[in-house]
């Protein structure tokens, strides 16, 4: 099919993409955006300096409303919420209705999303921008609408059931011609989706934007404040806009957390100088993202075998097995958490994984680890409580602060009696090179900390 251009603001593509289905390992191509789909009547996820509030009121439209979220700061102490604490707020608060008058005021603009049948198995879905003030788009807008699109389609494919309606071609494909935002005016593209090709069509939304993010980039999943999946975009997108995204962490222990006998070592590693991000930083987790549609299992037993060398969950899976396997070191998932900083929105997936140390060797990368080393659990809990404590004394501490100065005290207090207790109780080369009371943690693998802190003081049937 050949389309001519129309005009220099109106981009036309047509595709027609063939590919191969994604890899068993993860989520069925259409079922990681259909299962959001019973939870955009209302609800909400971050992007750049936003919360997005999104809304479904008829059953062929979305409209995403943005608002700042500074808007959630004006009862704020600044003295005891971050700014990650701000965002989690606004995230909350936007998941909920809002007076009409009240959201009048909030909102800066919004992005509406409407589609329609045009023929049979052929849709049309237009995505506007409304303001008060100026219909200009930006790339926010831009990349946002190609989620809404990807929203629209989940909504379409819900409403035709398997074999009930066929394409032209007698393929189940869906025909979409879709009109969207671009940094300057308005394009169209025509595409031909199936549950085969949804990468490919992903991709090929997001090519009038970014040539070279769209094609070589790895995709990646935007979700809501439930961690439904939204939809895909490049990765680069998430890290310039800062969007609400799907990732996994892992505790890495030499004994099961659920023995409660005796607490095990944590395996804690520096980061190198040279790192971009966080040099000379320590973790107490394993930690990575999720690619589009990969299941967060797979995700964590791939990070584990990449970072740290521990390929035994991975070889698991691959040959079939679950978490049922008595062979496998991974935990089912522990529970989910959501963290953010100014620089990184995510919802984790937490894990645990036991390292055999009579039959497993940890290795990772000269250039991505300094040090790494088995730490006694006590040891971590106190040194990632004083990593905590600094990064508030600084004010840069993301997470919610301390209630007043008494009970700051107080703490500060008993952990300078803890490190005495631990100084005495263990004693290690690498407490003399670097002692562990010293070490500042990676702000966002310590809001994880909290929140595995609070989910081990629930169950009573860990590290007990």
């Amino acid at each position: 099919m050949n389309i001519a251009a129309l005009s220099s603001s109106l981009l036309c593509a047509a595709v027609s993409a063939f590919a191969t289905s994604r890899s068993y390992r993860q989520l069925s191509p259409s079922a990681a955006v259909k299962e959001s789909s019973s939870s955009l009547m209302m609800s909400s996820s971050l992007a750049d300096e936003y919360a997005i509030r999104t809304q479904s009121n008829r059953s062929n439209e979305l409209r995403w409303d943005f608002i700042p979220i500074n808007h959630f700061a004006e009862n704020r102490d600044s003295l005891n919420e971050g700014v990650g604490t701000l965002a989690l707020k606004a995230l909350e608060s936007c998941g909920h209705h809002i007076a009409q008058q009240e959201s009048d005021k909030m909102i800066a603009h919004s992005l509406q999303c409407e589609w329609t049948k045009s023929g049979t198995n052929v849709w049309s879905i237009k995505v506007d921008r409304t303001t008060k003030d100026t219909d200009e788009g930006n790339e926010l807008d831009c990349v946002l609408s190609r989620i809404m699109v990807q929203c629209a389609l989940s909504k379409i494919t819900t409403t035709i059931p398997d074999g009930k309606e066929e394409a032209p071609n007698g393929n189940n494909e869906i025909l979409l011609h879709v009109t969207l935002p671009l940094p300057e005016g308005r394009g169209c593209q025509q595409i031909l989706f199936s549950n085969y090709n949804y990468d490919d069509c992903v991709r090929h939304l997001f090519t009038p934007l970014n040539s070279e993010y769209a094609q070589k980039m790895e995709l990646v999943d935007m979700v809501n404040n439930n961690g439904d999946v939204l939809g895909s975009l490049p990765r680069p997108y998430v890290h310039t806009y800062n969007i609400l995204h799907r990732g996994i962490g892992m505790i890495v222990t030499n004994k099961s957390i659920f023995d409660t006998s005796s607490t095990p070592d944590v395996y804690v590693h520096q980061r190198t100088s040279t790192k971009r991000v966080f040099p000379s930083l320590y973790d107490m987790f394993v930690g990575g993202v999720s690619t589009s549609g990969e299941d967060s299992t797979w995700t964590a037993a791939r990070e584990v075998a990449e970072e740290l060398g521990l390929k035994r969950a991975l070889k698991v899976l691959e040959e079939g097995g679950d978490s049922t396997s008595l062979d496998n070191p991974l935990s089912d998932e522990l529970f989910q958490c959501t963290i953010c900083t100014s620089y990184n929105r995510c919802v984790v997936s937490m894990f645990a994984y036991t390292c055999d140390t009579s039959s497993e060797t940890i290795e990772w990368q000269e250039e991505e680890v300094a040090w790494g080393g088995w730490v006694p659990y006590d040891v971590v809990e106190v040194a990632g409580e004083l990593s905590i404590d600094r990064l508030k004394e600084r004010g840069v501490w993301p997470g919610t602060g301390a209630e007043n100065e008494e009970e700051e005290k107080v703490t500060n207090d008993a952990s300078e009696a803890k490190v005495m207790e631990l100084k005495g109780k263990y004693n290690s080369d690498q407490e003399e090179d670097q002692p562990w009371e010293s070490w500042d943690f990676v702000p966002d693998g310590l809001l994880v900390w909290v929140a595995w802190l609070k989910w081990v003081k629930g169950n009573a049937d860990v590290l007990k």
